[in-house]
């Protein structure tokens, strides 16, 4: 007995052709049922499928490619996604790429522009999976022979501005925006020095203009007005010289700037703060602390007209010869002002003079409870001993969060005289190890510390004090990091090998967006020794090796 087939014969060809006019008279003379239902029903429906189902409806016919495009539609889908209505990761600039948006700081409302979901929604997805195009930006300017020279970047809009860290007796500093435009804004000098750090105004943009600060290791600094639209027509708007040159405060290795308030931060970590109101600097403020250690990151946010808030994050010694890391919360005065809150009024009081510290509140990941230890408390001391590191790469704080990069150890080359390793004996060389074997074990130098930053409120300023508290390990990159860029509750770290990663601080989750660099590097040393630095807004990262930029966009 044969099988029945798992399908019917087929049909004659005059049966088939019979078949197809029916359905297709069928088809046409009733529609659809979901032709029938209204637009606003379509929507309703469309609001409830994924990312991936509302590409495919787009690709079904005009109409629901018409509905599918909804912008408000994919803005529900971007606040269901995503949760918070703006592009993530931008320090001054935000949404737009002429540069005339400014991030709303706190306590200062901003009216809403036109947004396209859509594209906000598909560069937030590419950040999410890592994908992103990659440009190799113009050499900033050839070292010659010599030790690695590290790059200073800053992002504004869609302007890139670089500049070197190699001794000259004009230092320069590069200009490139999204068209190609390439300008070079100079810094004369009379004597040969290197600009050490650069700083990017945070208040609102006039016509276009932006304000960039260049510092020198002599201890100078320049202010150059930038045209965002236009670089070539960009100029010096002012330059200072110190009148008294002192090891204590320059070179200066951090900056932030909101006119009219410059706040810089020296090797020897002195904290100036200077008056632009007037047409020359003013030297309000100088403040020391002998306990704090570079690297360390600076965010400077306004909480009322009339007083800014300034968050440093920093790395501190800790016992017997490790590190951790700490935070200090310093309220700064601002230029008085007649539309000043009542309460910020009465926190400010007559003594204090615009522009100097107000209050200082510091939080430490390591420190001994006050009074009597309980087991508790004695369990949470031994978890914090347990994160100490022997070395600090680098240290980045947004405000809310701070992210401790370990360093490995074995990074740096132990180089030592040519008397002192003649001189050298086999137990000195058995106790280096054993010291780097016991701080090893203490870390692993490719996983990043993350811990959250707990700031009072306005209000509750004088009674609260910080904390900072220990979240969890980032693991994943492989290889130590080298130089990390955070901002808005996203971390960027740059690995040694050339890894790139993308943390989502909040979700505590990372991408991969740049893989290791092959193991088959011929020179190791270069790749080890070389200076690197790392930056990034919504939609770009521009990464540094010595003097070699390069840029990767997500929106793509």
């Amino acid at each position: 007995m044969s099988k029945r087939p798992l399908s019917p014969a087929p049909l004659p060809p005059s049966k088939k052709i019979h078949l197809s006019l029916e359905i297709s008279q069928s088809s046409s003379s009733s529609p659809s049922p979901f032709e029938s239902l209204s637009d606003e029903l379509i929507l309703c429906i469309f609001a409830r499928l994924s990312f991936a189902d509302l590409c495919a409806c787009q690709a079904t016919n005009g109409n629901w490619y018409r509905l599918a495009t909804d912008n408000e539609l994919w803005r529900s889908l971007y606040l269901r996604t995503f949760g918070r209505p703006r592009l993530r990761g931008a320090r001054g600039f935000v949404g737009r790429t002429d540069g005339r948006e400014v991030k709303s700081l706190p306590g200062r409302a901003k009216v809403e522009d036109h947004k396209d979901w859509k594209w906000m929604f598909r560069i937030s997805s590419n950040w999410k999976n890592g994908r992103c195009a990659t440009e190799d930006l113009k050499l900033i300017q050839s070292s010659g022979v010599g030790s690695p020279k590290k790059s200073h970047m800053l992002l504004a809009g869609s302007l890139t501005i670089t500049a070197t860290s190699q001794s000259s007796s004009c230092p320069l500093i590069h200009l490139q925006n999204v068209a190609g435009e390439e300008y070079t804004l100079t810094c004369p000098t009379s004597h040969s020095a290197n600009i050490t750090s650069l700083a990017l105004d945070q208040s609102a943009p006039s016509s276009g203009h932006i304000r960039v600060v260049a510092f020198l290791s002599s201890g100078d600094f320049r202010i150059f007005t930038v045209n965002h639209n236009h670089p070539a027509y960009s100029a010096m708007e002012l330059s200072h010289r110190p009148l008294r040159r002192s090891t204590r405060v320059c070179p200066v290795i951090q900056a932030v700037f909101h006119h009219p308030l410059l706040i810089t931060l020296s090797e020897a970590f002195t904290l100036s703060i200077y008056d632009l109101s007037s047409s020359s600097a003013t030297l309000t403020q100088t403040l020391s602390s002998f306990t704090s250690f570079p690297p360390t990151s600076l965010v400077l946010s306004t909480t009322s007209v009339s007083t800014y808030r300034l968050v440093l994050a920093y790395a501190i010694p800790v016992y017997p010869a490790h590190w951790s890391v700490g935070a200090t919360e310093l309220i700064i005065a601002g230029p008085p002002s007649s539309s000043d809150l009542p309460h910020s009024s009465a926190f400010l009081g007559p003594a204090h003079s615009p522009m100097t510290i107000i209050s200082t509140r510091t939080a430490r990941a390591l420190d001994v409870p006050q009074g009597w230890v309980d087991e508790k408390k004695l369990r949470l001391m031994r978890e914090q001993w347990s994160r100490k590191v022997s070395r600090v790469a680098d240290t980045q704080t947004d405000g809310k969060f701070v992210v401790i990069a370990p360093e490995d150890p074995g990074s740096r080359p132990y180089v030592s005289s040519p008397s002192s390793s003649s001189s050298s004996t086999p137990s000195s060389h058995n106790s280096l190890l054993s010291s780097t074997a016991h701080a090893s074990s203490l870390y692993s130098p490719t996983s990043l510390q993350l811990y959250r930053l707990s700031l009072p409120s306005f209000a509750s300023i004088s009674s609260s004090a910080p904390k900072l508290t220990f979240v969890r390990t980032l693991h994943g990159q492989l290889g130590p990091v080298a130089a990390l860029a955070l901002s808005d509750g996203r971390c960027v770290s740059f690995g040694v090998n050339g890894s790139i990663w993308v943390w989502d601080l909040e979700s505590t989750t990372g991408t991969q967006v740049a893989a290791p660099i092959d193991d088959s590097f011929d020179d190791a040393f270069e790749l080890t020794n070389a200076k690197r630095s790392v930056g990034f807004d919504e939609r770009r990262i521009v990464t540094a090796v010595n003097e070699y930029v390069a840029e990767r966009r997500f929106d793509i």
